[in-house]
Order: structure tokens, then sequence, then C-alpha cells
């Protein structure tokens, strides 16, 4: 090694020990300076400063293309919004708390790398699906202009586009099998303090219905049964397709399991009818399995046919009945009171068709007048209802295409990754808002798994 190589590998040594030497400085400076005004209470202080200078290097890391930092900065986006830590009241989700701040705060790192890397992923962009959710969001945010909940709306929607270019950019610049390490290791850790808090905090991570009838359901440290389904359902749809392309098949079939045994806790009907649809379709659309499901169901339906002709009609009331949690058949019959609502939506909608009331401002528009159950009310329990009431037809024009697009995906191409996720959320959106309001773990799942295969039919080289 010559005396010039050395005196530059010192110098790049030193470059590199400037960043974290000057952000041990300022984390140092900043603390004396608190403990100083704030007094005892600032001890806990350097913990607080730690963890933001670390998330603020992390990001910088990622801005600047580190495929780990993005990798790590995707982990956290997965899990960590996820965990339920502050109650909030009903109809009061709209107010800046630390439970709402700390999704604000991943929003605004996801837009800074997504606008960063904009040029790597660029040619993602050219996609139909892609582009067709991203006018989606881009109308959404122009709805800020005649929301009822201008400032909600805002954060909301600029979040969901952050969401599309951070996905599109950890889909340009990280493999496909670095990305399912993530997403494995990302489940592993969810799953395990989920069983951990059922085990330990049973209090806290059961639902106890009123109702004797009812059963408890595992909500774990997510904030609702239905929500903590639709996370492990939403993990299945982004796992199995990574695993079985890496033909990580036994690992996958145990972690599949695992997210199933979960949302059986959660007594979620909705996420696991939906996911057990999900994973069936690609095996009954094979030509040999088609036809015998075709054979079974012509003989069922002779067979229900033949019952009723001879007089033998079974107790419906009573099947619905057991069917039902609450032991009424009539839940079942209206959806949980999903079609009443449906039909108080309906009107809102006609009160402003063509644009709507301002993404994510459902809450504020049924809330007021809704006479149903109050929970009932935060959104419009259908995507596609949610999406004319919240952007009206015009944006919601693009949003159904984009859910066309995978549809079409489905019939042409058995390969793609979005096959699983596709009928999910098509599945789930009859009942839910989902990817019709701020981005939430479900909304993060189909961009990444949309943006990776288009990656993967453009070819498009890591850059990383």
């Amino acid at each position: 090694m010559t005396q010039q190589t050395l005196e530059d590998n010192i110098g790049q040594s030193r470059s590199g020990l400037t960043a974290p030497i000057a952000l041990s400085a300022l984390l140092a400076i900043t603390w004396v300076v608190t403990l100083s005004a704030v007094g005892a209470a600032a001890y806990l202080a350097p913990l607080g400063l730690l963890m933001a200078g670390g998330a603020a290097w992390l990001v910088a890391c990622a801005i600047s293309g580190r495929s780990w930092a993005l990798a790590g900065m995707l982990g956290f986006a997965i899990v960590v919004p996820n965990i339920y830590f502050q109650r909030q009241e009903l109809h009061e989700a709209v107010g800046l708390n630390a439970q709402n701040g700390l999704k604000l705060l991943l929003w605004t790192a996801m837009g800074a790398v997504g606008l960063a890397r904009l040029t790597k992923y660029r040619a993602l962009m050219n996609d139909r699906a892609i582009q067709s959710i991203s006018i989606f969001a881009l109308i959404a945010i122009a709805s800020t202009l005649w929301s009822r909940t201008p400032a909600y709306t805002a954060v909301g929607s600029i979040g969901f586009l952050a969401a599309i270019m951070f996905c599109c950019a950890v889909a340009a610049e990280i493999s496909e099998e670095a990305v399912y390490k993530t997403v494995v290791a990302s489940f592993v850790i969810y799953a395990a303090l989920n069983v951990a808090a059922a085990i330990a905090l049973p209090e806290t991570a059961w639902l106890f219905p009123h109702g004797e009838t009812e059963a408890p359901r595992l909500q774990g440290i997510s904030s609702h049964p239905n929500i903590l389904g639709k996370e492990m359902a939403s993990f299945i749809c982004l796992l199995l397709p990574l695993a079985l392309a890496y033909g990580r098949k036994r690992t996958a079939y145990i972690l599949v399991a695992l997210a199933i045994a979960i949302i059986i806790a959660t007594h979620s009907r909705t996420s696991l009818g939906a996911i057990i649809i999900t994973l069936a379709l690609p095996i009954i659309a094979r030509p040999t399995v088609a036809k015998s499901v075709a054979y079974i169901l012509a003989i069922a339906i002779t067979g229900a046919l033949l019952s009723l002709a001879v007089g033998f009609v079974p107790n419906l009331q009573a099947l619905l009945d057991g069917a039902s949690r609450t032991s009424d058949g009539s839940e079942i019959l209206t959806l949980t009171g999903r079609t009443e609502l449906w039909g108080f939506v309906w009107d809102k909608i006609l009160d402003a068709p063509f644009l709507g009331h301002g993404f994510n401002a459902a809450d504020a528009v049924l809330s007021r007048e809704w006479w149903g159950a109050p929970d009932a009310s935060v959104g419009a329990h259908n995507t596609w209802l949610q999406s004319l009431l919240t952007t009206g037809v015009v944006g919601t024009i693009p949003f159904v295409y984009f859910h066309a697009e995978l549809i079409r995906r489905w019939f042409s191409d058995p390969n793609t990754l979005t096959r699983l996720i596709s009928t999910y959320i098509l599945i789930l959106g009859m009942t839910e808002v989902e990817i019709a309001a701020h981005p939430v773990m479900l909304t993060i799942t189909v961009l990444l798994i949309v943006a990776m295969d288009v990656r993967r039919k453009q070819k498009v080289t890591v850059t990383s």
C-alpha cells in the first residue's frame, strides 16, 4: 500500500466519522439545554433523542439509496404503525396525538425518500396500474380544497402518494429476496408480539364482548380484532408469492398457518372468508380442478332443487342464528348493519357526486346524521362507496381502473405476484373501506407487491 493510498483511506475514515460525531455532539448539547430548562423530567431525554437521531440517520441513509436503510424503513412501516399504544375516542381519530403523529412522521419520511429516489424508479411509473393509483392519489390531494376536514384530508392523501413513491423506490432498489427476508422478519416480530400479548396481557389483548354467547376475540397489540385479522391476511398475500418464487415452501406454509391461526382467534369472519377464497381460487382455476368443481356444484344444486321439490325446506333461521356471533340471524342478513349504512352513504354521495366530500372525510360527513351504531359511521364499509363518497366519480374512475388492471393480470398472467392481493382486496372491499382511505398496512402491501411485479416484468435492474 502506497503512502498516498494510506492517506486517502485515513481521510475517508475520518470523513465517515464526521456525521456520527456531529450527531452525538448535537444530541449532547440538546440534552444539556433540555435538562437545564425542564429539570428532572429531562433525564429521559437521551433515550428520546437517541431514537430521534437514529430515525433521522436511517431516513438519511434511505434517501442516499442504502439498501439496508430502505429495507429497515420498510420493516418499520409494516410493523410499528400497527401497534396500538394510545386509546382514541370514537370520531376523534382526526386529531393530532402520538398515534397519528407517528404515522405523520412516517409518511413524511416515506415521501422524502420517494422524492429523492424518483430517478431510480421512474420506469415503474409508466405502468398503467401505478399510473392509475397515482392519479387517484393526486385527486385525493386536490380534494383538500373542498373537504370538510382539510387538514386530515391533506395529511392522509399526501401520505397515500408518499406510500406509492416509497414502495416504488423499494421495489426498484432492493432485490426481491431482500424484500422477502424483510417481510418474513417483520411478520415473525409482529406475530410474536401479538401472541406474547395474548398470553401475558389477556385483559388488553382480548376483546370480551358483553353478550354471554359471544367468545372473546384476539386483538393483540392492534386496535381491533378485525384490524388484526386484516393485517395477518395482508402478510399472507405479500409473503406467500415471494416465498414460492424463491422455493421457501416449508417456511411459507408454516408462517401462513400461523397467520391463519391468528385470524381464527380474532373471529374476523370477513378476513378469514376472504383469505380462504383468495388461496383457493388459483387452485380452482386450474383446468383439471375447475372441471371437478363444476361437477360438484352441479350435483349440489341438483340435490338442493330435489329437496325443495319434495318439500324438504331446512330451517334457515336456525342456520343464520347459529352463524351469527350474537345468535341473531338478522346480523347475517344485514351484514352487521352494513346494508342500512350503504343506503345512508348513497344519499350522501348524491349530495356531491362528481368531486365527493374530500378524501378521508367520511367520518365527518356520516357521523353527524347517522342513526345507527356510532362505530359504523367511521367509513362507508365498502371500498367503492368510500371512494365515491370521498373523491366522487372523478376520483373513482382511476380507482376502479386500478382494480380492473389487477383483475386483467390475474387472468392473463398466472405468475403475477399480485394474484393473491388482487383477489383479497376485491373480496374484502365489499364490506370494508381499506385502500380507499389513508394508507395502512394493507395499502402498503398492495402498492409494494404491484411495484415489485412491475419491476419483474420490466426487468428493471436493482441499483444498489
